[in-house]
């Protein structure tokens, strides 16, 4: 076997460096957290809810569906389910009688929905099926009422 010349080393180099720091890069890159606000305030949630059927946003700009898919832990979805399911109890009592109300808690479970199937691994599909379970409505709710929740879990699912 005979020795490298120098300029090929240098085209080796050349190639190889660069692919090695993009692969370091990769490797290293920190991974996206749930943003603080997706869990912090109650008021916060129940506010930005209020934009629904258009595209509800967090006070910071957050998607209700990315608080979902960068969650990677079960403490993460913890305290999502807790945020979350805090919003869907307070929506759900007063859902039967009042078509915004059910918009609003239609919209929280599709974006959660969404955010679940982006979500790595299944990790959040508990979560989906949960305020899935929470988006329902009682047998004598108003028609109203079962037509907004309905908006909103398609909204929700599209825009979330």
């Amino acid at each position: 076997m005979r020795p490298l010349g120098i300029a090929t080393l240098r085209r080796l180099c050349a190639l190889g460096v660069p692919a090695l720091l993009l692969a370091l890069a990769a490797c290293t890159k920190e991974r996206d957290t749930v943003p603080v606000s997706c869990v912090r305030e109650h008021a916060g949630l129940m506010a930005a809810l209020r934009q629904a059927p258009a595209t509800v946003v967090l006070a910071d700009g957050t998607r209700l569906s990315r608080c979902v898919s960068t969650a990677r832990t079960d403490a993460e979805l913890q305290s999502l389910g807790h945020s979350f399911g805090r919003a869907a109890d307070a929506l759900r009592a007063r859902a039967q009688s009042d078509a915004s109300a059910a918009l609003q808690l239609g919209y929280l479970a599709g974006a959660v929905r969404t955010g679940a199937r982006r979500a790595s691994g299944g990790i959040a599909d508990q979560l989906a099926r949960r305020m899935q379970q929470l988006a329902t409505l009682a047998p004598g709710a108003s028609a109203a009422a079962t037509a907004a929740l309905t908006r909103g879990l398609r909204e929700g699912e599209r825009r979330g």
